[in-house]
């Protein structure tokens, strides 16, 4: 009796451990960019403010599939958005919602939402999808702006897989993001600070040791006359 007892509160509490582990876990990871064409180089800063909406962990359940959750999407998004941004800009940072805006930075707004699509005639396989949109405004104004949307390749398994396939759709829309605001005029121009001239003077030779020697009085007194 006590056998049959124990065996079955042992059935129930693994029935409870598997029921609480039944959503599949798929991390997003960082792909190798592409190069990206020469871009306009910025004068000022750009913040990103990614939507509050956005989770970190975005879960879908499509159709009669288990629950899956895309985990590290706010990170990677900003990380990817970092990436293709970088050569434009002289600052890609994340915008805080408690700390104003300097006057005369840059503020690009993202919006995406993540999907897992069944296989269809795109291929065999499940494929990741994202649609969205982002804006650029500079001091209030409206700069540039676009509806996106990506999906991967049409192979990867339902589950952890798709992880991938989110990833490069990720990435994908980044690039694009990069490559179109790294064409956007900059309006204010940076005048480069010039550097200060450098003295010189020949080394003088000696034998022995190839330890460089203090540049003699009249070297110094040469140099000195020579850069002023």
């Amino acid at each position: 009796m006590s056998f049959k007892l124990s065996c079955a509160i042992f059935g129930i509490g693994l029935g409870l451990v598997s029921g609480c582990n039944l959503e599949h876990h798929a991390p997003l990871r960082t792909a190798e960019l592409p190069p990206l064409a020469p871009t306009v180089l910025h004068a000022n800063r750009l913040w990103l403010d990614v939507a509050e909406r956005m989770p970190e962990n975005a879960c879908v359940a499509p159709g009669n599939a288990r629950l899956l959750c895309f985990e590290r999407l706010r990170s990677s998004l900003g990380l990817a958005l970092t990436r293709s941004l970088w050569t434009s800009f002289p600052g890609v940072e994340i915008a805080r919602s408690s700390k104003p805006t300097p006057a005369g930075d840059y503020m690009l707004h993202i919006d995406l939402n993540l999907e897992a699509l069944p296989p269809d005639a795109n291929g065999p396989g499940w494929s990741a999808g994202a649609r969205g949109t982002w804006r650029l405004e500079r001091d209030g104004k409206l700069l540039s702006g676009e509806q996106v949307a990506s999906r991967s390749r049409a192979d990867f398994a339902y589950g952890a897989p798709l992880g991938i396939g989110a990833s490069e759709v990720i990435d994908a829309i980044a690039v694009r993001i990069g490559m179109t605001l790294g064409g956007v005029p900059e309006s204010h121009l940076v005048h480069p600070v010039p550097l200060p001239e450098v003295a010189s003077a020949p080394l003088p030779t000696g034998t022995g040791t190839p330890a460089l020697a203090a540049p003699t009085p009249a070297a110094r007194a040469a140099a000195k006359t020579q850069s002023f």
